[in-house]
Order: structure tokens, then sequence, then C-alpha cells
């Protein structure tokens, strides 16, 4: 399942909230039992529209909410994941997407989620496993998000070639993905390939004069001896 809702958490990439519909563990059995499943698809419903709107505080609440009242649903779990994140709450965060992955191995959205947490916390290794594992998920979608974070994580582990391989892919898949020209760029300079790296950083510059990414490829072509 493809999560519809997605938010960006600086260099790591996307994040995948998950507007899918709710999958159970198991089928809900009497009256009381469907109360309340309905009231927490109600209060995660609720916090994901708190979260698209920029609430995080009511968003955890309502979030927290649907958890508790069915922890059986991989998708609450993930959400309240990426609220956490937001909040920069990474420990929390790692809790609720390991939970999730417990519920739904096969969802690839929340294996590439807990590469993230991982990676916040400067585990790249584990963040590279979590990341492999999206990726090896039959019908997985993020491809391009996922292949770099993957080099990201790559580059902080000094695995130069890896990290080249995966932004290269990104850029097989999204010719125009700014970030993975300018990350590529930094893989490059890393490697002593100071022409590949002017040609990555002005790529960037190129498709996104006037974005973080974009400004500070032009102070690389600087430092490179290029006018920028």
């Amino acid at each position: 399942m493809r999560g519809q809702g997605l938010s960006r958490f600086g260099t790591l990439g996307w994040v995948a909230i998950g507007l899918g519909a709710a999958v159970l563990a198991g089928c809900a059995s009497g009256k009381q039992t469907e109360v309340t499943r309905l009231q927490a698809q109600s209060a995660f419903e609720r916090g994901v529209a708190e979260f698209n709107d920029g609430r995080l505080a009511m968003a955890l609440s309502s979030l927290q909410e649907a958890v508790h009242l069915d922890p059986s649903v991989a998708q609450y779990s993930n959400a309240l994941g990426v609220v956490y994140l937001g909040l920069g709450r990474s420990p929390e965060a790692l809790e609720e997407f390991k939970r999730a992955v417990d519920l739904n191995p096969r969802w690839g959205e929340t294996r590439h989620n807990l590469g993230v947490a991982y990676a916040t916390v400067g585990k790249w290794r584990e963040a590279i496993q979590q990341y492999r594992e999206a990726l090896a998920v039959p019908g997985y979608s993020d491809l391009e998000n996922t292949y770099h974070n993957l080099g990201w994580a790559h580059y902080n582990l000094d695995r130069l070639q890896e990290a080249e391989e995966s932004f290269r892919m990104v850029l097989r898949l999204s010719p125009k993905f700014v970030s993975a020209y300018y990350h590529l760029g930094l893989v490059l300079v890393k490697a002593g390939r100071r022409d590949e790296a002017r040609a990555a950083f002005r790529q960037a510059r190129e498709l996104g004069p006037d974005t973080p990414l974009g400004l500070s490829a032009k102070e690389h072509l600087k430092a490179l001896g290029e006018g920028g």
C-alpha cells in the first residue's frame, strides 16, 4: 500500500503517514469491539487531518488515542511514528515504526520510515537494512525516495561507491530530482572527482536555483573554482 500522506524531514527524504484503509490484524467480534474499532478509525482520521494542517500536538493526541483503542492496526502506529519524527522524538518514533513493521512486515512505507527513524539517531547500518527491506517489497512504489535515503546512509558510512550507485539510481527513476544531484555532488567531492562533482552541482543549481539545495550547490561550485 502506498502512503498517500507524505512529510519531509531534512536530508532524510520523505516519510509516508499512510492514509489507506486500515487493515485489521483480526476480525472484529461483538458490538463493543466494533464500536472501539470505529472510534479508533475516527481518531486516526482526525489525527491525519491535524497532521496535514500542521497541528502536530493535536495530531499526537489523536493518534495516541487511535493506537490505544486499537493497537492491532499498522497504519495507526506508522502515523504516530511520523508525528513523533516531526516533533523530534526519534526514540518514540522508532518504537512505533517497529510496532507497525511487526504488524505488517510487507508494508514498504513503514520499512522506509523505520529506516528514516534509525537515520535520525545515526544508526546508518540499521537504516540501510530497512531501506533494502522496503525496496524488496513487491509493488513498492516510492523507489526514488528510498534509494535517495539509502545513498545518504551509505555516504555517512563512507561507502562512496554504494552511495553513488544509489543516487544515480534515483536519477534514472527521476531525472529532475534536485536533492539526488546535490548529494551525488557531495559524494563525488569526497571521492576526489571534482569535474564530475561540478557537473552534478550544476544540475542541482539549474533545476532548483532558488531552493536551499540549489543555493548550496552554487556555493559548492564556487569552492570548486567555478563562478556559480
